[in-house]
This record gives structure tokens, sequence and C-alpha cells, in this order.
């Protein structure tokens, strides 16, 4: 299910940003060809972020690369830093002011974000603080 609308920012800059990045990367891995030899996984995931690098002029796509690159590098602890993004990320993206748009989403079915928003709404979380960048 595909919400914009429960996404913290303006829905229409949402749409139009996943829009372009879609663009983005379809165009930068146009020309890549698949390979009859078997890669590894840490193998493929170079050749991708190479041709991204060389290929792609989106901020959002350049901004991405050097956390593909130390997840790539990273020894074991990938899925710590996994965990840890995405915590953050749904717990940043989870609070919203669109009543509305959560309550047609409940009335639906409901989806992971509006569950997380009852849940924060209940313990009083209605705001979300500044999104901080740690330092690598």
């Amino acid at each position: 299910m595909y919400l914009p609308g429960l996404l913290p920012d303006d829905e229409e800059w949402c749409e139009i940003l996943h829009q372009d990045v879609k663009k983005d990367v379809d165009h930068a891995l146009a020309g890549r060809v698949t390979s009859s030899e078997a890669l590894t996984a840490e193998a493929e995931c170079q050749q991708l972020m190479e041709m991204l690098s060389a290929n792609s002029n989106h901020e959002v796509v350049m901004n991405g690369m050097p956390i593909g690159k130390q997840l790539v590098k990273a020894d074991g602890d990938q899925w710590e830093a996994l965990a840890c993004f995405w915590s953050e990320m749904i717990l940043y993206v989870a609070p919203s002011q669109n009543l509305d748009g959560h309550a047609k989403a409940i009335a639906s079915g409901g989806e992971l974000i509006t569950l997380l928003w009852v849940l924060l709404e209940h313990a009083g979380i209605v705001g979300r603080q500044a999104w901080t960048v740690a330092a690598p």
C-alpha cells in the first residue's frame, strides 16, 4: 500500500521526488548487462555502485553512495546498521498530523506506518525531532 499523504512532507513533492529518483536510477542502470559469470553479492553491489556513481546525477542517489559503500565494507555489522537506520527512519516518518489519511488507512486494513502512528499517538508522541546525521 503506497500512501504518500502519510509522509511528513508535501504529498506532491514526495511523489515528484520518488519519480525523479526512479527515473535517474533507471537511466543510470540502463546499460547494465547481466554477466554470465556468477558474481558474489559484494561484487555485484560494487558493480551497481560504480554504474550509479558514473551515470547518476540525482542528489538522493549520490548521497546514498557512501552509505552503500559502508554497508558493503562492513564486517558483520551491516544488519545492525540497517536496523538502526530503519528504526530511526520509521519513527521519524510515523508521527503525522494527517488524521483523515490515517483513518482511511486503518479502515482499509492499515499499514505499518499507520499502526506505528497509533502507538506513538497513544504514547503522547505527536511531533518529530529534527533529523540529524551521525558522523561516520
